[in-house]
C-alpha cells in the first residue's frame, strides 16, 4: 500500500511478486508532480520485485520529467541492488 504523509509516499507492507502490479497501479496517479519521494521505512517483507519496481518507477519519472527518490531503504533491498548491479540507479535519498 502506498499512502502519503509529509509530502513523502510511504510504502507500507509487504513489496513482494504478489501485489507489485497493485503497487505500481497505486502509484501512477503521484507522477503528475515535479519530486517524488517514496519511503521504505513501513515495507516488510521484501522480495526482488520491489527493485524491479523502483527501477519502473525511476523509468516512469524519467518518462514524465518527475524527480524520483527512495528513502529509508532497509538491507534487503540494499542487498538486493547490489547483487543485480543496479544499486547506481536507485536514486537513494541520503537524509532520512
Amino acid at each position: 500500500m502506498i499512502r502519503e504523509q509529509d509530502g513523502r509516499l510511504h510504502v507500507s507492507g509487504p513489496v513482494t511478486l504478489e501485489n507489485a502490479v497493485a503497487l505500481r497501479e497505486q502509484s501512477e496517479q503521484y507522477f503528475n508532480r515535479p519530486q517524488l519521494l517514496f519511503d521504505f521505512s513501513e515495507a516488510r517483507e521484501i522480495d526482488s520485485a520491489a527493485v524491479s519496481l523502483m527501477l519502473e518507477w525511476s523509468r516512469k519519472a524519467r518518462a514524465t520529467g518527475c524527480e524520483v527518490r527512495f528513502a529509508n531503504l532497509g538491507e534487503s533491498i540494499v542487498s538486493l541492488t547490489d547483487l543485480y548491479g543496479v544499486d547506481d540507479l536507485i536514486p537513494a535519498d541520503a537524509a532520512k
